[in-house]
C-alpha cells in the first residue's frame, strides 16, 4: 500500500471525525472562568491573612502577594465568560470542511519534504504584577464601560479597603449592593467591611446585611459566624453557640476556619463554666475634669495589640461612656479574628481611648493612653488613667 492510499484513508477519517464534531459539539459546561478566578483570588487572600496571623509570612511578603492577587482580579475583568456554544450554521460549516480540508491536507503533504523547522522565538511578555493602585484604575476603566457590573464594584471596594481608603471602599460596596442586593457573598463582604472600619463593632446597617444574607442562604458559614459574633456582643451566648455549630456543619473537615471556630466554641464553653484560658483585666480611671468635658454618649475603646508588629487590635471592648463600670475583662471572646486569639499571644500593649465618634482612626480630640508591655499568660490586671 503506497503513501497515496494511506493519505486517502487518513483524509477520509479526518473528514468523518470533523463532521461528527460539527454535528455534535461539546456541551456547554456553564463555567464562568472569570467568576471562578475571582473566587480563587478572594480565597487566596483569606489564606494569606491566616498565614500572616500565624507569622508564617511577614508584612512585606503579605503585601506583595496581595498586590499580585489584586492584579489578577483586575485582569479578569477584561475577559468575557468563556463558554462553549453550539453553532447555528452547522450545515454550512460541514460544506466548507468538505471542500477545503482535502486541499489543505494535500498542500501539507506536498510541503512535508521541504519543510524546515524555524526557531521559535518566545514573545517577551511584561509579567510584572500590577500594584493595588494600578488595579484600582483598571477596575475603574472597566466600570466606565460596564457600570452595572456588581462583581467589579465589589472588587473595587475590596481594593480600596486594602489601600485604607475606607470611605471609597464603602461607597463601592454600596454601589454593588444597589445593583445586586441578592448576592449573599456580597452582603457578607459589605457587612465585614462596615464592621472593620468601625473598630470591629456592629452597626445597624451591618446587622441588617447579615440578616439579609442569612435569608438568602441560611447555611452560609461567614454569615453564621458574623451573626454569632453579634450575639456575643449582646451577651446571648446560647444563640452564638447555636449559630456557630450550624457554621461548623457547613465547613469542610480540614478547613482552617473550622479549626478556628472549634477553638472559639471551646473558649465559649470555658467562659460559661468560669474557666477562661487567658484574660487581661483592664481598669480605667477617668478624671472628673475629663468626665465634665465629655458627653456620656462618647465611646470608650479598650483593646490589646501586639507589642511588636501590626497595630490592629487583637481583642477589643467598645462601649459608651455612660455604660462603663470602670473595668473590662478581655479574653478570647473579645478577639477580633477567630484565627488570632488573645490566648495565642504573649507580649501585648493595652490601649484605652476615649472618642466622640468611636471611629477606627485616632481623631484630634481623642484621648488615649497606652500601657507598658504586659504578659498575657500571666492573666494580668492593669490600671490606666485618662486625665
Amino acid at each position: 500500500m503506497n503513501m497515496t492510499i494511506w493519505m486517502g484513508i487518513m483524509l477520509i477519517a479526518s473528514l468523518a471525525w470533523t463532521i461528527l464534531f460539527l454535528k455534535k459539539p461539546l456541551a456547554d459546561n456553564g463555567v464562568d472562568l472569570r467568576q471562578s478566578n475571582v473566587d480563587l483570588g478572594k480565597q487566596r487572600k483569606l489564606e494569606l491573612q491566616a498565614d500572616l496571623d500565624r507569622d508564617l509570612i511577614d508584612q512585606e511578603q503579605f503585601e506583595f502577594a496581595l498586590d499580585e492577587i489584586s492584579s489578577t482580579l483586575a485582569v479578569e475583568l477584561e475577559q468575557k465568560n468563556v463558554k462553549t456554544s453550539n453553532t447555528k450554521n452547522g450545515g454550512f460549516s460541514i460544506f466548507l470542511v468538505l471542500i477545503l480540508l482535502p486541499f489543505f491536507s494535500i498542500g501539507v503533504y506536498q510541503n512535508l519534504s521541504t519543510y524546515a523547522s524555524a526557531p521559535i522565538v518566545a514573545p517577551i511578555v511584561d509579567s510584572a504584577p500590577l500594584s493595588l493602585e494600578q488595579s484600582v484604575e483598571k477596575i475603574k476603566q472597566h466600570l466606565q464601560d460596564e457600570p452595572n457590573d456588581d462583581k467589579a464594584w465589589a472588587m473595587l471596594g475590596l481594593s480600596y479597603f486594602e489601600l485604607n481608603q475606607d470611605e471609597a471602599s464603602l461607597n463601592a460596596y454600596e454601589k454593588a449592593y444597589q445593583i445586586n442586593p441578592n448576592n449573599p457573598r456580597l452582603l457578607i463582604e459589605y457587612a465585614s467591611t462596615l464592621i472593620s472600619v468601625n473598630d470591629d463593632q456592629f452597626s445597624d446597617q451591618s446587622v441588617v446585611l447579615i440578616k439579609q444574607a442569612l435569608k438568602l442562604d441560611a447555611n452560609a458559614p461567614d454569615a453564621l459566624y458574623l451573626a454569632g459574633m453579634f450575639a456575643i456582643s449582646m451577651q446571648d451566648f446560647e444563640l452564638a453557640k447555636g449559630l456557630w455549630n450550624r457554621a461548623l456543619s457547613a465547613l469542610p473537615e480540614q478547613s482552617a476556619d473550622r479549626q478556628a471556630l472549634l477553638g472559639i466554641l471551646d473558649e465559649l464553653g470555658r467562659a460559661e463554666s468560669g474557666q477562661v484560658s487567658s484574660t487581661v483585666t483592664v481598669n480605667v480611671v477617668i478624671s472628673d475634669q475629663i468626665l465634665a468635658s465629655r458627653s456620656a454618649e462618647d465611646y470608650l475603646m479598650i483593646y490589646v495589640k501586639a507589642a511588636k508588629g501590626r497595630p490592629m487590635p487583637i481583642a477589643i471592648e467598645k462601649l459608651k461612656l455612660k455604660d462603663f463600670s470602670g473595668q473590662v475583662v478581655l479574653s478570647d471572646m473579645n478577639s477580633v479574628m477567630p484565627t488570632k486569639l488573645l490566648s495565642e499571644h504573649n507580649k501585648v500593649l493595652v490601649v484605652a481611648r476615649l472618642s466622640r465618634t468611636g471611629g477606627a482612626m485616632l481623631q484630634a480630640d481623642d484621648l488615649q493612653v497606652v500601657s507598658d508591655v504586659v504578659l498575657v499568660p500571666s492573666n494580668p490586671s492593669i490600671t490606666l488613667t485618662l486625665d
